[in-house]
């Protein structure tokens, strides 16, 4: 199973990955590499523990590829962190309370499915809620098949329409409504809007996208 903790050494090591010169999509597989070599873990193990492929994840430790969200998702989940440690974040575990300005929240894009999503976070260290705000493009989608993961997910739509399903069951949110779900139950969401819909999303267990 893999490490549930970070040694103080091992976040050290982590950020000292971003002082080299390097794109984007280089950063996010090098973090990768790092996190999965301080649990432990090969590729192949990783592949089996987060049904993304071997040659998957090579091509993002690689700097070939930017995971997908689910890819994202599920390799987050196995190495039991959210997806901030993607994107560079890491936690203070002393931290007691965060504001997080406007200006200041750090993004993830997801371009292939037209997402992107502002960490709410900030350094605050990983416990019971993660919020994210989503920008969702038209027609923009959470994926082919169904999501799951743990604990619960309330999405409150800002602006714009979203449609999602749960379990088959088919709900329309627009501004100002809000579903909240058992987020091990199948769902999918799509933006159904002619304009970008905005939305908050909060989920419990620490383990979001």
């Amino acid at each position: 199973m893999p490490v549930k903790g970070m040694q103080q050494d091992d976040r050290d090591s982590l950020r000292g990955l971003d002082d080299e010169p390097q794109d984007e999509m280089a950063k996010v597989g090098r973090r990768l590499r790092a996190m999965r070599n301080r649990h432990g873990l090969t590729i192949a193990r990783l592949a089996e523990l987060s049904g993304v492929p071997a040659s998957t994840i090579s091509k993002i430790e690689n700097g070939r590829l930017n995971p997908s969200l689910v890819h994202a998702i599920n390799l987050a989940q196995s190495l039991n962190e959210n997806l901030g440690f993607l994107i560079g974040r890491y936690r203070d575990p002393e931290q007691t309370e965060v504001v997080v300005r406007a200006s200041n929240r750090q993004t993830i894009a997801y371009e292939e499915m037209r997402v992107v999503l502002q960490d709410l976070n900030g350094a605050f260290p990983a416990g019971v809620l993660e919020a994210r705000v989503g920008i969702l493009a038209p027609g923009a989608k959470s994926g082919k098949k169904p999501m799951r993961h743990p604990g619960e997910e309330l999405c409150y739509v800002i602006a714009g329409r979203v449609r999602y399903n749960v379990n088959g069951r088919e709900f329309l949110l627009s501004a100002n409504d809000y579903i909240q779900l058992k987020s091990e139950t199948p769902h999918s969401w799509k933006c159904v809007s002619e304009q970008d819909a905005t939305v908050i999303w909060v989920f419990s267990d620490g383990l979001s996208f």
